[in-house]
């Protein structure tokens, strides 16, 4: 055998053993809340569906009973694809949701409900796993976001938004420091404009200024977030 095919060898046996991705189909059975659906896949076997890259708002928080009414509008009854490659720690399988669009009944399923709940307002950017995406995905989602944000769609039509993931921690109000109190979603938007670390991880979680985080690594600021 020649060192090329020795190459080529090399290459078949790494690709046999990367993962791949293993789409589900099945009808979706039920919508628990803005980022989670149940699927019964043709074999009768039901599967719990977290769509990736999102948080939505959790129940009792303001926009996480129309964070579920705005998903099931999209997905609810209806056949769908789940793009994924693994399931969590609690079972669940992460995935994109793909399902056929209202308004097109001739089309596919192209449309990708993850992006559409952030297009509507009605899920933040689960920044903390974006590593997890293809760097196609990261910017998809992160311009969704942005969209959503200027338009003042859904959650970002009030002030002072609570991510989900705060929320689970207990934290039903933002800091009470001085620097973070003042602000509550104010007009900044730089870095050079935030007097501390606390601050700019204010904005760039609370008020969903992405731009402070530069190189999408979850730490705003560097220069002052060492």
């Amino acid at each position: 055998m020649t060192a090329w095919h020795r190459y080529l060898s090399l290459i078949c046996i790494t690709l046999a053993m990367s993962p791949v991705a293993a789409d589900i189909t099945g009808k979706v059975v039920a919508v628990t809340d803005g980022d989670t659906i149940k699927i019964l896949d043709a074999n009768r076997v039901q599967h719990k569906i977290r769509l990736t890259g999102i948080d939505a708002p959790e129940k009792a928080q303001p926009f996480g009973n129309a964070s579920r009414k705005n998903l099931a509008s999209m997905v609810a009854g209806r056949d769908v694809r789940i793009e994924t490659v693994k399931n969590d720690r609690y079972g669940r399988v992460l995935g994109k949701v793909w399902v056929q669009p209202h308004d097109c009944p001739g089309c596919a399923k192209t449309l990708n409900a993850n992006l559409a709940q952030l297009l509507s307002g009605m899920a933040w950017w689960y920044q903390d796993y974006a590593k997890d995406q293809s760097p196609e995905d990261r910017q998809r989602y992160e311009s969704a976001v942005i969209e959503a944000r200027s338009r003042k769609l859904g959650l970002w039509s009030e002030p002072g938004a609570i991510p989900p993931w705060t929320w689970r921690r207990g934290q039903r109000a933002p800091s009470k420091s001085k620097a973070v109190a003042d602000t509550q979603c104010g007009t900044k938007r730089y870095c050079r404009e935030m007097t501390s670390c606390e601050e700019a991880k204010f904005y760039l979680r609370q008020c969903g200024e992405l731009s402070l985080d530069g190189d999408k690594n979850g730490v705003p600021c560097e220069s002052i977030c060492r």
